[in-house]
C-alpha cells in the first residue's frame, strides 16, 4: 500500500504562488538597491534569476486566473508558453484545464501519462480528474475506481469523495451512501488547512454534492438548506465552480420534483461556463 501523501504535497494554489511571488519582488528590490548603492556588478547575477523567477510565477498566477474565469483555450496557450512543470507535473497540469474545458479525449490522455509518472501526489490528482473524464462519459465503474485509487494514495484530500458521491447520484443509486461519501468529504475539507486556504472554491461543490444527496434521500428541507450554502460559497467568485454549484443545485430540485427551479439553475450555470465542462453539462439537462 502507498504511503498517503503530506499535505504540503499537494497541488500549489494560486494564493501561495502569489505570496511567492511577492517574497521575490521583495528580495529583488532588496539586492538591487544593494547593487546600485555598492555598484557591485555581481549582484546582476543573483537579481536576473531572480527577475526571471518573479515573471514565471506572474505568468503562473495569470493561466490560473484564466481558467478561473472560464478561459480555458486562453490558459492552455499561456501553460504551453511557460511549458510550465515537467513530466508528470505538466501532464497533470494540462490535463486539469483540459477536463475543466471539457476536452475529455486530450484530458485523458494526459492525465494518464501523469498516472504512469513516479509522483505519487501527480498520480493522485491526475487519478481524481480523470475519475471526473470517466465520469462524464459514462464510465461510471471506471470512475469509482479511480476514485478509490486517489483515495488509497492520499486519503485526507477531499474530492475523491465528492467524486465517489457524484458517481453514485448520476447513476441514480445508493442515495444513502453517496450522502455518507458528501459528509466525509466535507469533513475532509474542514480539516484540511491547504484545502480550506488554497481551494476555498471547492466548498461550494462539497455542499451542492451534499444537497444533491440529501434531495435523492428525500431531506428536502436539508438539501434547499445546503443549496442555499453552496451559492454562499466562495465558489461564487469563479466561474467553472460557481456553474458546477448550479448544475447540482438543478439535479437536486429535479430529485425534488421542481423542474421550474432545476431549469434556472441549469440556464444559469450555462450562461455562466459556456466554453467549460460544468457550462455544457448544465446546457445538456436543458435539452
Amino acid at each position: 500500500m502507498e504511503t498517503p501523501a503530506k499535505p504540503s504535497e499537494r497541488r500549489p494554489s494560486a494564493r501561495s504562488a502569489k505570496v511567492l511571488l511577492a517574497w521575490l519582488l521583495m528580495l529583488a528590490a532588496v539586492v538591487g538597491i544593494q547593487g546600485v548603492a555598492h555598484g557591485l556588478a555581481s549582484f546582476w547575477f543573483i537579481l536576473l534569476p531572480l527577475l526571471f523567477g518573479v515573471v514565471w510565477i506572474s505568468l503562473g498566477t495569470s493561466a490560473d486566473h484564466l481558467v478561473r474565469q472560464g478561459r480555458y483555450d486562453q490558459a492552455l496557450r499561456l501553460m504551453s508558453l511557460l511549458s510550465m512543470g515537467g513530466g508528470g507535473r505538466r501532464s497533470y497540469l494540462r490535463g486539469d484545464v483540459l477536463t475543466d474545458a471539457g476536452r475529455y479525449e486530450e484530458a485523458e490522455r494526459m492525465l494518464r501519462k501523469a498516472i504512469n509518472r513516479n509522483s505519487r501526489v501527480d498520480k493522485a490528482l491526475a487519478l481524481e480528474d480523470l475519475g471526473n473524464v470517466l465520469m462524464d462519459t459514462g464510465r461510471f465503474e471506471e470512475a469509482q475506481q479511480c476514485f478509490r485509487g486517489a483515495a488509497g494514495i492520499d486519503p485526507n484530500h477531499s474530492p475523491w469523495a465528492t467524486g465517489m458521491a457524484e458517481a453514485l447520484l448520476r447513476q441514480g443509486i445508493y442515495p444513502e451512501p453517496a450522502l455518507t461519501h458528501a459528509e466525509r468529504a466535507l469533513d475532509l475539507f474542514r480539516r484540511g488547512v491547504g484545502e480550506r486556504i488554497g481551494e476555498r472554491s471547492r466548498l461550494g461543490a462539497i455542499l451542492a454534492t451534499k444537497a444533491w444527496a440529501l434531495a435523492a434521500c428525500g431531506r428536502e428541507a436539508e438539501a434547499r438548506e445546503a443549496i442555499d450554502a453552496a451559492l454562499k460559497s466562495p465558489a461564487r467568485k469563479t466561474k467553472g465552480p460557481l456553474a458546477q454549484v448550479h448544475y447540482k443545485a438543478g439535479m437536486s430540485l429535479l430529485a425534488l420534483s421542481d423542474p421550474q427551479g432545476a431549469k434556472e439553475h441549469f440556464a444559469r450555470g450555462a450562461e455562466l461556463d459556456p466554453a467549460g465542462r460544468w457550462g455544457r453539462l448544465c446546457a445538456g439537462a436543458l435539452s
